[in-house]
């Protein structure tokens, strides 16, 4: 995805706290942040927390070692006032025992005094700054998460391979009659007849051996003496590795759906019942499944993303260091005098090569699990595709591309985040110009249409985080190339994380999920097909103002 030079977008000034009781070190480190910052310097810990609670700032520079608080004291004591603001920990000790104890209290970084210079303070500045937003982002996600599982309809429970419980939503826990805290730990033994355990035990081991998904329809007969059923689907969980770790269940009561079925049967024998209550118990049926179904695959999707979510921020995080430092051990050999001879001037260029690629892909990965927010203004359409065209001008030259637009004038104004929308739009014709190597015509339309019933329902795979209505007026904008089109086994997972169908090193496999996902957020959809004749077309709904 082709992104602004910092030639094109100047980043606000960065808030920065500086808690230094040195004037010689806080002297130092204000040269250091530069004019780019916005620097207030204070020399106990007792007057940083007070002009936290007074004034907003991006990030805190926080010395260990103040009058009125010594060592990791002086975190604690910091982060117990203001857990939200990324800390860097700055110490003249190199202690690396002192450096891990405070990143596991909280910090985002451990920096030693005489050790670091502009590039690496900005550099970590700017890493913490996004670890916190990522791990804020993460916290939003799970508080989500539980907030769904707890409320579904359905009964949801977790074990690990010994067959322990390891989570059970309310839900479960009421229907036991027990506190999460009287399940978790405990076996199916503890809470059931032993032949019931025994087969729900066995359908744990059939899960844990063919590593795909199980279900059935149950029968239990309670106290009562009638027959009830649940419909039970148990899969595999998962661990990043790809090693499953255990076993995850969902159930749901479906006694009315089965009963309803024998009903059916019943009533075909039986030549009085009208053929109008069969067609209609027929429906209610199919009505009845669909929602099921459609539910189950929305809890598993959900937990597909979390999960992939988590291992995008938990990769960021783990691998911006370990760059940084390659990045400075390459700029270190760049300017040495041995830096222009052949073959190190190649290897250093391939190496900058590969450390910008792998920046890409962590830059990516940081839009992917970031919270997704939007500042929604009206726009014209046209002009914000004429300023994307504008954007990849050079990219459509070199393949001798040609540029149709067919926009449609007098356009209503669009509710969109200008920047996040052409961002979208950018990625769009970027992905078509890489379609058509050999040259080609690429087709930019906009339109305005009422949309049918069979157009307003959701894309498949997409979050249903709203629905268009049936006769609404939406803008359209289309994207026609005529290059090589997309496999059409492919075509289903373009969306998906990580999946490409480009060449190794020519794609993240994150573009078009984080396109799709700022698509979402401004409540549009967007959809990829493969055109009759060649080539393919990227279709993108949006509301307009009044909408």
């Amino acid at each position: 995805m082709t992104r602004p030079s910092q030639s094109q977008v100047q980043p606000p000034a960065r808030r920065v706290l500086l808690t230094e009781d040195s004037p010689a070190d806080a002297l130092l480190l204000q040269s250091l942040l530069g004019a780019e910052c916005v620097v207030t310097c204070v020399s106990t810990l007792a007057e940083g927390m007070a002009v936290c609670s007074q004034e907003q700032f991006d990030i805190v520079l926080l010395d260990l070692f103040l009058p009125d608080s010594r060592g990791l004291d002086t975190l604690m004591q910091f982060q117990t006032l203001h857990s939200d603001l990324p800390i860097l920990v700055m110490s003249g000790l190199d202690d690396e025992q002192t450096a891990a104890a405070a990143v596991h209290e909280g910090a985002q970084d451990y920096l030693v005094k005489g050790q670091m210079d502009e590039v690496l303070l900005h550099r970590a500045m700017r890493y913490a700054i996004e670890r916190k937003s990522a791990e804020r982002a993460l916290r939003e996600s799970e508080a989500f998460y539980q907030s769904l599982v707890e409320n579904l309809p359905q009964y949801i429970y977790r074990k690990d391979m010994a067959g322990r419980f390891t989570f059970a939503n309310r839900r479960f826990c009421t229907q036991l009659g027990k506190t999460p805290a009287e399940v978790v730990g405990h076996t199916d033994l503890d809470f059931f007849p032993p032949e019931l355990a025994e087969k729900y035990q066995a359908d744990d081991r059939r899960v844990l051996a063919a590593g795909k998904l199980f279900e059935t329809v149950e029968e239990h007969t309670p106290t009562t003496g009638e027959k009830e059923y649940v419909q039970v689907v148990k899969t595999p969980v998962f661990n990043a590795q790809g090693r499953i770790v255990g076993t995850q269940g969902i159930f749901w009561d479906v006694t009315a759906r089965v009963r309803g079925e024998e009903r059916l049967k019943k009533a075909h024998s039986d030549l009085a019942r009208s053929r109008e209550d069969l067609l209609r118990t027929l429906v209610d049926l199919q009505r009845s499944h669909s929602q099921i179904k459609e539910a189950q695959l929305q809890v598993i999707e959900m937990e597909k993303m979390h999960t992939i979510g988590q291992m995008a921020a938990g990769i960021a995080h783990e691998v911006k260091n370990p760059l940084a430092v390659i990045r400075m051990g390459v700029d270190f050999f760049s300017n040495s005098p041995e830096s222009e001879a052949e073959p190190t001037s190649t290897i250093i260029k391939d190496m900058q090569d590969a450390l910008h690629r792998a920046d890409s892909i962590i830059m990516g990965l940081l839009d992917f699990s970031a919270p997704g927010k939007v500042e929604l203004r009206p726009a014209d359409l046209n002009m914000l595709l004429r300023s994307s065209l504008n954007l990849v001008r050079h990219e459509l030259k070199t393949p001798h591309i040609s540029v149709q637009t067919e926009f449609c004038e007098h356009l209503p104004a669009v509710l969109v985040d200008a920047n996040k929308i052409k961002q979208v739009f950018v990625n769009v014709l970027t992905n078509a110009v890489h379609a058509m190597p050999e040259g080609g015509t690429l087709t930019v339309r906009t339109y305005i249409k009422k949309l049918t019933p069979e157009e307003a329902k959701p894309s498949p795979g997409a979050r249903r985080t709203h629905e268009f209505r049936a006769g609404e007026r939406v803008l359209v904008t289309e994207f026609d190339d005529t290059g090589t089109g997309i496999p059409e086994d492919k075509l289903g997972r373009v969306f998906e994380p990580f999946f490409t169908t480009k060449e190794t090193g020519k794609g993240t496999g994150l573009g078009l999920t984080v396109t799709r996902k700022i698509v979402e957020l401004h409540e549009g959809t967007i959809q990829l097909q493969n055109q009759p004749e060649r080539g393919a077309r990227a279709t993108i709904t949006l509301r307009t103002e009044r909408s």
